[in-house]
């Protein structure tokens, strides 16, 4: 799979944003970004009771929204999937049922896209090669092929990056949120 050039230029400013954002980010936190972008929350295997149980442990220990975070990031270069921040749509009164809820549809609907996921991070390498991203070639060339040995499985985010921006976040396909908001809208018109 080859990317257009505009896809390449999308991916870089979607680096780029998240290496600004999270400056404690590293190659693994790299490779989950493009994980996510490629496969979505759709590796969360556990049945949907555990993982709504998971959620609402998180979302009942969240802390204070950090400076400068925001509700949505996109993550993905076409534009399709988000990840959506739990302590600012927590914040701003969101409901931790409809997070489940879309998040769940999300998972359900997404197709994983190996072939994206290696053209990107083919991109990467190249990137890191003219370093026009702080990584070493090396290190993004090891990691590509450590990740494809164990079939380009889910990872965690690196303890460095969970210490310092402590990750609490879904992944949601970005049309799914847009009729989810859509919804959730006409509810509180609904209401008043």
């Amino acid at each position: 799979m080859e990317l257009q050039t505009h896809t390449t230029r999308d991916l870089l400013s979607i680096i780029m944003d998240h290496i600004a954002h999270y400056p404690n980010m590293e190659p693994i936190d790299l490779y989950k970004l493009i994980h996510q972008a490629t496969c979505g929350g759709a590796h969360f295997v556990e049945p949907k009771r555990q993982m709504k149980k998971r959620l609402i442990e998180e979302w009942n220990h969240l802390d204070k929204v950090q400076k400068g975070e925001r509700l949505l990031e996109v993550i993905d270069p076409e534009g399709l999937v988000i990840r959506v921040n739990l302590r600012v749509y927590k914040k701003i009164g969101g409901s931790v049922r409809r997070i489940f809820d879309v998040f769940t549809r999300s998972a359900e609907k997404f197709q994983r896209d190996d072939q994206r996921l290696i053209a990107y991070w083919k991109a990467i390498i190249d990137m890191s090669e003219s370093e026009e991203i702080p990584f070493s070639k090396g290190n993004m060339e090891d990691l590509f092929i450590d990740m494809g040995k164990a079939g380009f499985p889910p990872v965690s985010h690196s303890r460095r990056y969970k210490e310092s921006h402590r990750p609490a976040y879904r992944v949601i396909q970005k049309k799914l949120w847009e009729g989810f908001e859509k919804d959730e809208t006409d509810e509180t018109e609904n209401q008043t």
